[in-house]
């Protein structure tokens, strides 16, 4: 932007730098006593440890499961105390929700809070306590503070519960999946009123999940059961034949294969004999939803019996390895064998069991058998068998009909290569035996027919029993857009990877979108309406539907071959080649119209901002992550641009090759910049309360997330940059979103 657009900004400075009128409502950071000791209060709600506790300064993010005491000791001098709840006063405490007031805790942390709007500013409360999710106050059921220069109330809130475990076990751990720590403190809180799935292990005990229902203001005492295997049995046990080295020795994957199966024979004589010592007797009974007080069909309850289920299998595992010694060291030996094995690509050559032309769909024909050809469809294998897979395209620089001529004339001649990306089939089971491998890695297929080579450019379609499979599903859900088209039947895709990461349930300001593999658009996620915080206000949200990636060159090319009009087909001009790479130096009226194309628009600000931000009031996904850094997030100038072009990391880099925000969504900072649908214009102040459109005058157009080539600054998802629409550059690129009802009525 030029000196002369940013001189009505800079004007503002001096009139925003002496506008800060919450000052003395605030507390400093440098009124935080450190080191100082504090003696405990009466009906304190931070658990005393001895007879004296040590303050220090407030350091975000706070930690999951403590309670955080600021106490006032003089009109400029505060103390902080982290610690676990004392429960009997904890409970008594009065409880406002940070998520319903859109702030967070490094914010409220330094406010000053009044039981009414009379106070002056030096007579705010003098205790207060803090956790990731509430404030809290030992004294009134509303707090009010200032900001921006005007008096806010928080309102109460329903108080939440706690868990306590009460176990004698040494080293016992529980986990939920809620909680990013993979082992629970004592006490657990603060957990809204609902029901929750726990897991306990401990050193020589069998694995156990429990479920228990949470009330407000309750403290539920659980108490674990745990069970040893029950190894008194003084029978002998039947053994496996193969050893380590057996297996070491074979040659290639169908030997391996062979000698595994003979060893998942034996392993099931051997699973038969131990069921005969009555494992169910010694393992805890799954609990009934009428002794829980819940519905068979509830969320929680069937999370539970899925939970349960899968716990009590390793269980058993677990038992039956106390009772088998040495199978675990040959199972060990299988799996690594077939790890390597399963990591090597694999090109066949493969006949098709029948050749059907595919044609097109037109009402002007009275005769469909004289409709043109659009496609030919080859179909390889027979149902169940290691290759069972249909593929319907055409040739690159050949029509649909020249290639059905060239079948039907020189058939038994025409070598069918098809490129398999791993040599990893997926093991299908039914109630417990297996079944059969059935690859599915699928992603290439070219003809040739002496020396003429012709490159297929059409879509694999697998039969539902194989593509249902959650292995199956996790694969053609990331970066496989093209050349993959999903079964009729299968209708979505359940995101993994997407984790509130450091969050608890119902606390989420927007429920975390479901994934779909859309049959055109490949992951596309499908997000829920909800409210944050967007240029200064809290702003509500209409459901949509946005890709899950950028938009990339193969799924471009997809697309545009797919259109019959060449009028409509825009040239890729991405100068970093690579069918997974983001299409790139594209401008905004051509990055807008493909996306029309494909039946959606470019993103408005607002909407790319709220799906970028994952529900997190900050702008850099990374800062609410404390495992993580923005290497782990982004492809950026340090880890791009600055490692010079001869280096592979130069430039856009494959979609999705970094950790996804919270929602599951990839590269909303870094790797290329993406235009949205909004207008830029320097006066544009005014916000809508609901879907933002940006500004309604104005040429230049908005990006935002910053690209390979800038500097983590620039990567924030709050910040933009605006350009003329008929810009393009290597570090520009796009994503489209869609009506969500046109994305749930095609699955």
């Amino acid at each position: 932007m030029s000196i002369a657009r940013l001189l009505p900004l800079l004007l503002l400075v001096p009139a925003i730098t002496f506008a800060d009128s919450d000052k003395n409502f605030k507390v400093a950071p440098d009124q935080f006593l450190a080191g100082s000791v504090v003696e405990p209060i009466a009906n304190m709600a931070v658990e005393a440890k001895g007879t004296a506790m040590v303050s220090q300064k407030p350091a975000f993010p706070l930690k999951n499961f403590n309670l955080y005491w600021r106490h006032k000791k003089g009109a400029k001098e505060f103390v902080w105390i982290q610690g676990q709840p004392d429960l009997t006063n904890y409970v008594n405490l009065h409880a406002f929700s940070l998520a319903d007031a859109h702030l967070l805790p490094s914010e409220v942390a330094y406010m000053r809070f009044y039981a009414s709007q009379n106070m002056k500013a030096f007579q705010d409360e003098s205790d207060l306590y803090f956790d990731k999710y509430y404030i809290y106050s030992p004294r009134v059921p509303r707090l009010f503070f200032i900001k921006n220069g005007r008096w806010q109330v928080l309102r109460e809130a329903e108080f939440p519960g706690v868990v306590v475990f009460d176990t004698d076990k040494k080293d016992f751990s529980a986990a939920f999946k809620q909680s990013p720590l993979k082992k629970l403190p004592k006490a657990v809180f603060p957990l809204k009123a609902d029901s929750y799935v726990f897991s306990y292990t401990a050193p020589g005990f069998l694995p156990v999940v429990d479920i228990c229902s949470v009330t407000s203001r309750s403290v539920v005492v659980l108490k674990p059961e745990l069970v040893a295997p029950d190894t008194a049995s003084g029978e002998e046990v039947p053994g496996i034949s193969m050893e380590v080295a057996d297996v070491n020795a074979t040659k290639n994957l169908e030997e391996t294969e062979v000698l595994y199966d003979k060893f998942i024979g034996e392993l099931q004589k051997v699973a038969s004999f131990v069921d005969t010592m009555q494992f169910d007797e010694i393992y805890p009974k799954l609990k009934t939803p009428e002794n829980l007080g819940l519905e068979k069909t509830d969320f929680n309850y069937r999370e539970y019996v899925s939970a349960y289920e899968g716990t009590r299998m390793k269980a058993k595992s677990d038992w039956m390895h106390s009772m088998t010694l040495g199978v675990s060291e040959v199972n060990e030996a299988f799996n690594n064998k077939l790890d390597s094995l399963h990591a090597l690509p694999l090109r066949v050559a493969l006949t098709p069991v029948s050749v059907t032309p595919v044609r097109a769909m037109d009402s002007s024909v009275v005769d469909s058998a004289s409709a043109p050809l659009k496609a030919v469809k080859l179909k390889f294998g027979q149902d169940r068998e290691r290759i069972d897979v249909a593929w319907q395209g055409t040739a690159k620089d050949i029509s649909a009909d020249s290639l059905y001529k060239l079948f039907m004339q020189n058939g038994n001649e025409i070598s069918v290569i098809v490129t398999i990306e791993q040599n990893k089939p997926v093991l299908l089971h039914k109630e417990g035996e297996f079944t059969g491998r059935h690859h599915y890695r699928y992603t290439q297929i070219e003809f040739k027919l002496g020396t003429q080579s012709l490159a297929g450019i059409g879509e694999f379609v697998l039969p539902v029993y194989i593509a249902a499979q959650p292995e199956v599903q996790r694969w053609l859900s990331v970066a496989h857009a093209a050349p993959w088209r999903a079964p009729q039947e299968i209708l979505d895709v359940a995101n993994d990877t997407a984790s509130a990461d450091a969050s608890l349930p119902g606390y989420d300001n927007v429920n975390v979108p479901r994934i779909v593999r859309d049959s055109l658009l490949g992951p596309v996620a499908l997000i829920d309406s909800g409210s944050f915080r967007y240029r200064g206000r809290v702003v509500t949200m209409s459901p949509f539907a946005i890709m899950t990636t950028e938009v990339t060159q193969r799924l471009y090319e997809h697309w545009m071959l797919a259109q019959e009009d060449t009028l409509k087909r825009i040239k890729d001009r991405s100068s970093f080649k690579s069918p997974l790479k983001p299409v790139h130096n594209i401008t905004w009226d051509n990055a807008r119209a493909v996306c029309q194309l494909m039946g959606g628009d470019l993103p408005t600000e607002a909407q790319w901002e709220f799906a970028g931000r994952a529900d997190n009031n900050e702008g850099a996904v990374w800062e609410v992550d404390s495992n993580k850094s923005v290497d782990d997030y982004a492809v950026y100038r340090k880890n791009s641009y600055k490692m010079g072009k001869k280096s592979p990391a130069y430039g856009p880099q494959p979609v999705a090759s970094k950790k996804p925000n919270a929602w599951g969504i990839y590269d909303m900072s870094g790797n290329v910049a993406e235009w949205t649908r909004d207008k830029y214009f320097m006066f544009s102040f005014w916000v809508e309360s609901a879907n933002p459109s940006g500004a309604v005058m104005g040429y230049s157009k908005v990006y935002k997330g910053g690209s390979w080539k800038d500097n983590e600054s620039a990567l924030n998802l709050t910040n933009g940059d605006d350009e003329d629409p008929r810009y393009w550059s290597d570090a520009i690129g796009f994503r489209c979103v869609f009506p969500r009802k046109l994305i749930e009525g095609r699955q």
